[in-house]
């Protein structure tokens, strides 16, 4: 089953949570794997793995805090919730918040 953008907005509107959707390079999977973390391959792209953390908003707003959005890429958020090393193989982050937005970094 896909679960697309509608379906992602509508369930952290409903739980309340900030989804983040990490795309990170399939080269790092034993990577991955070694950290514990679970993933998925994406669904456009068979390069790419999916990982998410879902956060609540005093989390949300530690990341957003210590990572300053502003001058934020994909790679020094995957560094900040992943590690350094799997931080260097982030193509693209994705948050889902729970008002419906969107934040994208690619």
């Amino acid at each position: 089953m896909t679960i697309g953008t509608a379906d992602r907005r509508l369930d952290v509107a409903q739980s309340g949570m900030y989804d983040i959707y990490i795309e990170i390079d399939i080269d790092c999977e034993e990577l991955v794997d070694a950290c514990g973390l679970d993933y998925k391959r994406t669904e456009d792209d068979s390069t790419q793995n999916e990982i998410c953390i879902s956060l609540n908003s005093d989390e949300f707003e530690d990341v957003q805090h210590d990572c300053n959005f502003n001058y934020a890429d994909e790679q020094s958020i995957g560094h900040y919730l992943l590690n350094h090393e799997l931080g260097e193989y982030v193509t693209k982050v994705t948050i889902y918040k729970p008002n419906g937005n969107i934040i994208s970094f690619s």
